[in-house]
C-alpha cells in the first residue's frame, strides 16, 4: 500500500473515531429536590390548585422542562414540600421545612446530591401567623426568615449544587385577606356575605390596579348588602370594610417585604449557587398587567369561599369559570399561574448559560483573521518572494456556526464577518516578518432567545521561517478588543414576551505556532505533515441588563482559556495559473471545554453559575483552497473549511484575499 493511501485511511479512521467519541449529553441535573409548603406540595398533604389531578404544579412543570420527574416524598419521591408547612417547628411542629431538610439529609447519609437542583420555598404560612399576632409579628418574621436561610445554608454545606430560593409573594394581595375582613366585619352573616362578595368579584375583570381596587370595593358593597338593605348603611359598611382591607393589605405587604429582605440579607452572606428568583416581583407585574399574562381576574378565585384548592375542581358546586383567575382559592395559584412561575424560574436558570456565548465571539474573530493570514502565507511559500520584497494583502473571512445542544436554551447559530489588511517584509531569503489589523462585525444568535452583535478589532504580529529547503514554521501573536452591543435576551412567561437588553466589552490575547514539512511528489505536487499549537485567553466584562423588571439580571466577568493542538497532513500543487491545495487536521482542546458564566437578578444580592454542556475536546478540520496569480506581482487566494466530529454543532469557514508584492 502506498504512503499516500495509508495516510488517507489513517485520517479517515481518526475522523470516525473523533465523531463517535465526542458525543456528549446535554447539560442537565440528575434530580430535582423540593422543600416548602402548599405552593410546592405535589401530594404529601395535597395538591393545591383546582383539578390538580390533571394540572401540574410549577415544580412539576419545571422538572419536565429539565427532563426530570417529580413525586411526593411520601410516595418515594424527592418532593418533601407539605401543605401548611412553616420555616420553623415553633409555628408548626408537624410540618416544617426544618424537618423536611433533615429528613432528606438523613436519607442520604448527610450528603446532598451535588448534581441535583434544589428548590427551597417557604414563608407564606409564617407570614400568616405573623399577621394574626400583630404584637409578635416582627419577631415571627425575623425568626422564620433566618431559619429559612439557615436551611439553605445546611443544604449548601452538605454539598447541594444549585438551590432555587423564591421570594414569597405578597399575602396582602391574596383573596384570603379579603375573606378574613368579611368574616370578622360581617360575622353574623359571614357565609352569605362571602358568597355575595365573590359572586360580585368573580363577575368582573381586573385588568389594572385601579380596576382591581374598584372591583374589591364593589364586592364589599355586595357583602354589606347581606347586613343591611338600606343604601346609606350599606355604603357606610362597605367603606369601613374597604378601609380595613386597605390597612391590613398594607400591613401584610410590609410583613412580606420584611421577610423577603431579611432572608435576602442572610442568603447574601452565604457561598454557593443560590438562584434567587423574585416571585413577589413577578406577581406585582402580573397585578399591573394581567391581560399580558393571559389572566383577566387577579382579585377573585375559582374555588368557592371556604373550599380548598386541594379538593376543588370544575365540577365543585359554586366553582367559577367565567374568568381566567390568578388564584385558585384564597392563597393558592391557579394552573395558569403555576405555568407562569415555572416559565419565570426557567428563564432565570437559563440566563447565565446563554451569556457564555459572548466569549466565543472573540475566538471567532481570531479564527477569521488567522484563516486570512494562513491563506496569504500559503500563497507566499509557493510563489516567488525574494529577499527585500514588501507584500501587502487583504482579505475577507467569515464563518457560520450551528449550535446544537451545547447551551441550555436550544439550538442557534452565529455568523461572522471579518476584514483583514496586512503587510510583511522578507528580511532574508528564508525569513519573513509582518503585521496585520483585522476588524469584525458579527451577528450572533447562539440560542433562539439570545442575540447580540459584536464589533471588534485585532492586531497581530507574525513571522515565517523556512529551513532545510522543505521545512517551514510560522508564529503569530495577537491582541483583540471587542464591543458587544444590542444584546437581547428574550424571556417568555406564558403568553407574555419581554426583552432584556445590555452591552459589554471583551478582550483576547493569543499566540500560535505552526510548522510543516513538504515532501516533493513529482514537479507539481508536494505533501507532508503539519503541526500546530494555539493558545488564546478571552475575557468578557460583566454587565447589567438595562431594565428594572423581575427578570432583569446582572452577569459576572467571564474568562475562557483555549489551548488547541493539531496534527494534520496537507497537499499543495503548483500547476501555474491555478494551484489548489487541501489539508486535514485532527484537533484536541487542552484548555477549557466547559463554558461557564455567573449571574443573578438585579433585584437580589446572590449569584449562581451555570455551565454549558461539556464541549467537544476532539474534532477534525477539512480545508480546501487555492491560490492563483493575477500577474507578475499580484495573486489571489481562497479557502473553505468544514469542521467534523462535533456533537455540539457544525462550523463552516471561508475566506478570500488578494496579495501584492512590491
Amino acid at each position: 500500500m502506498s504512503k499516500k493511501r495509508l495516510a488517507t485511511r489513517a485520517f479517515t479512521a481518526a475522523w470516525i473515531i473523533c465523531y463517535l467519541g465526542s458525543i456528549h449529553p446535554a447539560l442537565s441535573w440528575d434530580q430535582l429536590y423540593v422543600f416548602g409548603d402548599s405552593l410546592s406540595d405535589s401530594g404529601n398533604n395535597g395538591r393545591y390548585t383546582w383539578d390538580s389531578n390533571i394540572h401540574p404544579l410549577y415544580d412539576e412543570i419545571l422538572a419536565e422542562k429539565i427532563n426530570l420527574s417529580l413525586r411526593a416524598s411520601d410516595s418515594g419521591g424527592t418532593n418533601y414540600a407539605a401543605g401548611n408547612s412553616t420555616a420553623t417547628a415553633q409555628i408548626n411542629p408537624v410540618d416544617n421545612t426544618a424537618d423536611q431538610v433533615s429528613a432528606y439529609l438523613a436519607a442520604s447519609n448527610g450528603r446532598a446530591d451535588a448534581d441535583g437542583l434544589y428548590i427551597h420555598w417557604i414563608g407564606g404560612n409564617d407570614l400568616a401567623a405573623a399577621a394574626l399576632n400583630p404584637l409578635a409579628a416582627e419577631g415571627i418574621v425575623s425568626t422564620s426568615a433566618f431559619a429559612a436561610a439557615g436551611q439553605v445554608q445546611t443544604l449548601l454545606a452538605a454539598g447541594a449544587g444549585a438551590v432555587i430560593v423564591p421570594t414569597v409573594p405578597n399575602i396582602g394581595a391574596s383573596p384570603a385577606l379579603l375573606e378574613a375582613v368579611i368574616q370578622v366585619g360581617l360575622a353574623p352573616v359571614a357565609d352569605a356575605a362571602l358568597a355575595a362578595a365573590f359572586t360580585s368579584l368573580n363577575s368582573q375583570t381586573t385588568l389594572s390596579q385601579a380596576s382591581r381596587n374598584q372591583a374589591i370595593y364593589q364586592a364589599l358593597y355586595a357583602a354589606a348588602g347581606q347586613a343591611s338593605s338600606v343604601s346609606l348603611v350599606q355604603q357606610a359598611i362597605a367603606s369601613q370594610l374597604y378601609e380595613a382591607w386597605q390597612t391590613l393589605s398594607s400591613q401584610a405587604s410590609a410583613l412580606t417585604d420584611s421577610y423577603n429582605q431579611q432572608e435576602e440579607s442572610q442568603l447574601a452572606q452565604l457561598s454557593g449557587n443560590i438562584v434567587r428568583v423574585d416571585i413577589n416581583g413577578l406577581f406585582n407585574e402580573i397585578l399591573s398587567d394581567p391581560a399580558g399574562y393571559g389572566l383577566t381576574n387577579t382579585a377573585g378565585m375559582a374555588c368557592p369561599p371556604g373550599v380548598s384548592a386541594a379538593v376543588c375542581g370544575a365540577s365543585t358546586p359554586g366553582f367559577a369559570s367565567e374568568q381566567a383567575y390568578l388564584f385558585a382559592d384564597g392563597l393558592h395559584p391557579g394552573p395558569s399561574t403555576h405555568q407562569l412561575i415555572a416559565d419565570y424560574i426557567q428563564s432565570v436558570l437559563d440566563a447565565p448559560a446563554q451569556v457564555v456565548a459572548l466569549n466565543q465571539a472573540t475566538l471567532a474573530m481570531s479564527r477569521d483573521a488567522r484563516a486570512t493570514l494562513d491563506g496569504h502565507l500559503q500563497q507566499q511559500r509557493h510563489s516567488a518572494n525574494p529577499q527585500g520584497s514588501l507584500n501587502v494583502f487583504g482579505g475577507y473571512a467569515g464563518q457560520h456556526d450551528d449550535y446544537a445542544g451545547n447551551l441550555a436554551a436550544g439550538e442557534g447559530n452565529a455568523t461572522s464577518h471579518n476584514l483583514t489588511l496586512g503587510v510583511d517584509y522578507k528580511l532574508t531569503d528564508n525569513w519573513l516578518v509582518g503585521g496585520l489589523v483585522s476588524a469584525s462585525n458579527d451577528s450572533q444568535h447562539p440560542t433562539p432567545r439570545y442575540d447580540y452583535k459584536m464589533r471588534g478589532w485585532l492586531l497581530s504580529a507574525y513571522s515565517e521561517l523556512a529551513f532545510f529547503d522543505n521545512g517551514w514554521v510560522n508564529a503569530d501573536a495577537h491582541y483583540a478588543s471587542a464591543n458587544f452591543d444590542d444584546i437581547k435576551r428574550t424571556v417568555k412567561i406564558g403568553p407574555a414576551t419581554r426583552t432584556e437588553k445590555g452591552e459589554t466589552d471583551g478582550t483576547q490575547l493569543g499566540a500560535r505556532i505552526t510548522t510543516g514539512w513538504d515532501f516533493p511528489v513529482g514537479s507539481l505536487l508536494t505533501t507532508g505533515p503539519i503541526a500546530q499549537y494555539a493558545l488564546d485567553y478571552s475575557s468578557v466584562d460583566g454587565y447589567r441588563e438595562q431594565g428594572a423588571s423581575s427578570t432583569a439580571m446582572r452577569f459576572d466577568d467571564q474568562n475562557y482559556h483555549s489551548q488547541i493542538g493539531a496534527l494534520g497532513w496537507r497537499v499543495d500543487s503548483s500547476l501555474g495559473w491555478f494551484n489548489p491545495w487541501a489539508e486535514v487536521s485532527y484537533n484536541h482542546q487542552f484548555g477549557d471545554n466547559v463554558w461557564r458564566a455567573g449571574g443573578g437578578l438585579k433585584s437580589t444580592q446572590t449569584t449562581f453559575t451555570r455551565d454549558s454542556a461539556r464541549q467537544d475536546s476532539n474534532w477534525v478540520d477539512v480545508t480546501v483552497g487555492a491560490h492563483m496569480p493575477l500577474g507578475d506581482s499580484v495573486a489571489a487566494f481562497a479557502s473553505v473549511s468544514q469542521t467534523g466530529g462535533l456533537s455540539t454543532g457544525e462550523q463552516f469557514m471561508y475566506n478570500l484575499g488578494v496579495s501584492a508584492r512590491f
